[in-house]
């Protein structure tokens, strides 16, 4: 018994101080975590789904994949443009879309470019726009739900919930 309370007592000495009372994040670095963790799954399945797939939808008045990941990045450009102060013309911005080739490299690289300029604004905390990233957080979830379900209707697994390699 003597042998087991002073293994014990070693490991709590060799985990050292402050482990046990981990540093909360401040509501800024929550809201930034889970701002860059939910778009970088977004990320990965624009980076992952088979191309002669990007129209598959669920339901002929859904939107298609291409156009999920399209929104989710138009949504990354809205809440940037809040964040910095300024106004978005949503439906000016949803018309640049049409006509824009279905590639990978066109998708990838504009939610690339949306999120190298949402990530540091969100990071800064600095806005009075904060809170409203509660709502956005919650709407690119919805999105990123749509998004598992056109995967699964494909017989795909999202590269979330692969297990490792």
């Amino acid at each position: 018994m003597k042998r087991w309370v002073m293994m014990g007592f070693g490991l709590m000495i060799a985990a050292g101080p402050g482990t046990a009372q981990q540093a909360q994040p401040s509501y800024e670095e929550a809201m930034a975590g889970a701002w860059k963790a939910e778009h970088d799954k977004i990320l990965d399945m624009a980076k992952d789904f088979p191309v002669e797939l990007f129209d598959a939808r669920p339901h002929e008045d859904s939107r298609s994949f291409l156009d999920e990941i399209r929104h989710v990045t138009i949504g990354l450009e809205m809440s940037s443009a809040q964040l910095r102060g300024e106004s978005f013309d949503y439906q000016a911005r949803v018309a640049e879309d049409e006509g824009k080739p279905a590639t990978r490299e066109s998708i990838v690289g504009e939610m690339e470019t949306a999120i190298a300029e949402s990530y540091p604004l969100v990071e800064a905390g600095e806005s009075p726009a904060m809170p409203r990233l509660v709502f956005w957080i919650g709407h690119q979830g919805e999105h990123y739900g749509k998004l598992v379900s056109i995967y699964r209707m494909n017989d795909l697994v999202p590269p979330v919930s692969r297990g490792e390699s």
